[in-house]
């Protein structure tokens, strides 16, 4: 995980950073029903700090979803950096203020892997030889006499 220190003078900007992402996007869904349910709850964006997905279950309603969003981006003095959005095959062609998003077959969120085809292989390719290089640095922890053989199971587990 990465991010700031405790303290870190970046904090509090960080901070309010992220609280005007979460302004900019309650003006963009003020009175939108577009999305789709589950359980009952109507799912139009997933959001993390200033990592926002948009979900839509049309071409049409996702393209009205970006254009609010750069609305109310607009309105608040930011911007939508083209360069680093994407769009995921939920449609052919979609731009923000007129300049096309990029269309990719997989995209990265909040550090993992997806793709259209909601396959992990792609994810888990990536992620096993991190695990086995992060447990190999572990080898002198596995050796310890100190640590007992109950305490090591617990760490493997988690």
């Amino acid at each position: 995980m990465k991010g700031v220190r405790q303290g870190c003078l970046l904090s509090p900007y960080l901070l309010n950073i992220g609280l005007l992402a979460e302004l900019l996007m309650r003006v963009a869904l003020d009175g939108y029903l577009g999305g789709f349910r589950i359980g009952g709850r109507l799912i139009n964006n997933l959001r993390y700090a200033d990592d926002i997905v948009l979900v839509a279950s049309s071409e049409a309603e996702l393209q009205e979803l970006v254009s609010r969003v750069y609305g109310a981006a607009r309105d608040t003095g930011m911007r939508i950096n083209v360069r680093k959005t994407e769009a995921m095959k939920v449609c052919e062609y979609h731009t923000v203020n007129g300049e096309p998003i990029s269309i990719v077959s997989s995209l990265k969120y909040l550090g993992a892997r997806f793709d259209a085809e909601a396959l992990c292989d792609e994810e888990i390719k990536t992620r096993s030889p991190l695990a086995r290089e992060r447990m190999g640095k572990l080898d002198p922890l596995w050796r310890s006499r100190v640590i007992s053989p109950p305490l090591k199971a617990r760490l493997i587990q988690t």
